[in-house]
């Protein structure tokens, strides 16, 4: 008979993902058992970054409907906040929005007669079938560019306080995890608003800060950055990722996830971008000054209202020469609540398509291009979970290397799952 078990499902990015695996401790924490299927709740926390994220929150409730029959069923995170009457009238039992999970659990403890629980001290880290650990150090963003409603998702700039971050750090690093993520929704301004509260700004500082710190904790391998706005890469970040290696000192991946966007000055004014092509090429020669071989991976829309084939063209040969290691190409989507939705000069989705196709063909000619540069260089991966027969090793630059047999052995310990060893690419 089943008593007090919950599913959750989640859709997203990462953030979702760690706040999926905050609120199954939080559960935990109050008694309840996951369960594979046909629980007591099903959690479905949802995305709403694009009209497919919306369709497939859809899909998962039915899902989550169809796999657990009777079960209570919550709409959680992004979409429920944004759009709280269209998921109102999904008859979900509950529906609670980004950053109210605590309230949620204490609704969910009271109804189902549990224990109370105060979810803020769950514990976190706990090997889950990852290879690196990923770990939300802030939430909120206030940039509110035209095309975007997740300022309405997740609200004001909070950052997670230092101490709390490098206890859980550590926890996952003695938990067997070598390489972590920082991960943000808004990770470059990590303590800003901080800076409104003097006694926290002093404690907490900024982003370059907060890793320098990290990179004292014992055991750990390597740091990643999640994504950056190109405004955002201090000279204190890249100092971080430029330092000397030295055995057994932690270092930074020589990787950067640079949002771009558009490579038309006159697209970046409508989307409300905070900075134009000439600063943004300006600061990947000073990087690229500074370290040769790092990577630069982008995220480009394409098809935003009123972008002319000129305007296209002005994109596809910006990042041709800025020279991306890696694209993620999206075809803009119209939100109700983003201001790009009204504006005139609408692409057909014709068009969008033909224009991913394109930007998506050259994004595979450059990755190829980039990794080809690695060919007989030593490289150090984290050793990745075994995938229909094969193991890949994620380099810090950031692309996979499948690893040989005979180096992942069970009995040779540096190469487990989560390990970081060398290989020759």
């Amino acid at each position: 008979m089943k008593k007090n078990t919950y599913k959750i499902y989640t859709l997203g990015c990462k953030i979702n993902q760690y706040d999926s695996g905050s609120l199954a401790d939080g559960f935990n924490a109050a008694g309840f058992k996951a369960l594979a299927g046909n629980a007591d709740l099903a959690i479905i926390n949802t995305c709403t970054v694009t009209k497919t994220a919306h369709a497939k929150s859809r899909q998962m409730l039915k899902k989550a409907k169809k796999e657990n029959p009777g079960a209570k069923i919550a709409l959680v995170g992004c979409w429920p906040k944004v759009y709280k009457k269209s998921a109102a009238d999904l008859r979900a039992d509950y529906v609670y929005g980004a950053g109210q999970y605590d309230e949620f659990i204490k609704k969910i403890t009271v109804d189902f007669r549990l224990e109370k629980t105060n979810a803020s001290r769950a514990p976190r880290p706990a090997l889950r079938g990852k290879s690196r650990y990923f770990i939300k150090v802030q939430d909120g963003c206030e940039q509110f560019c035209s095309y975007c409603v997740i300022p309405y998702a997740r609200g004001k700039l909070r950052s997670r306080p230092k101490e709390e971050i490098i206890d859980e750090i550590v926890r996952a690093t003695e938990a067997g995890y070598k390489e972590v993520v920082l991960s943000g929704i808004h990770l470059g301004l990590y303590g800003k608003e901080a800076t409104r509260d003097t006694r926290r700004g002093a404690r907490d500082g900024n982003l370059a800060e907060l890793v320098k710190e990290i990179l004292r904790i014992k055991g750990l391998g390597r740091v990643r950055l999640s994504s950056i706005e190109i405004s955002e890469v201090t000279d204190d970040l890249i100092d971080l990722f430029a330092r000397p290696r030295k055995e057994g000192i932690p270092y930074v991946c020589k990787h950067l996830h640079i949002p771009l966007q558009s490579g038309s000055d006159k697209i970046l004014a409508l989307m409300n971008r905070p900075y134009d092509t000439a600063y943004f090429r300006a600061k990947i020669e000073k990087l690229r000054k500074i370290m040769p071989d790092v990577a630069i991976t982008t995220d480009v829309i394409t098809g935003f209202p009123g972008e002319s084939e000129e305007d296209f063209r002005t994109t596809y040969d910006f990042i041709k020469e800025v020279n991306f290691s890696r694209l993620h190409i999206f075809p803009f989507s119209a939100h109700e609540r983003a201001p790009a939705s009204r504006y005139p000069g609408q692409i057909g989705e014709k068009i969008k398509k033909e224009r991913a196709d394109k930007l998506r063909r050259l994004g595979y000619k450059l990755f190829r291009e980039y990794k080809n540069k690695f060919a007989g260089r030593e490289l150090e991966v984290v050793v990745g979970n075994l995938k229909n027969g094969r193991r890949l090793g994620k380099s810090e630059y950031y692309f996979d290397i499948e690893l040989d047999p005979d180096l992942i052995r069970a009995d040779n310990g540096d190469g487990l799952t989560g390990g970081i060893i060398t290989v020759n690419f």
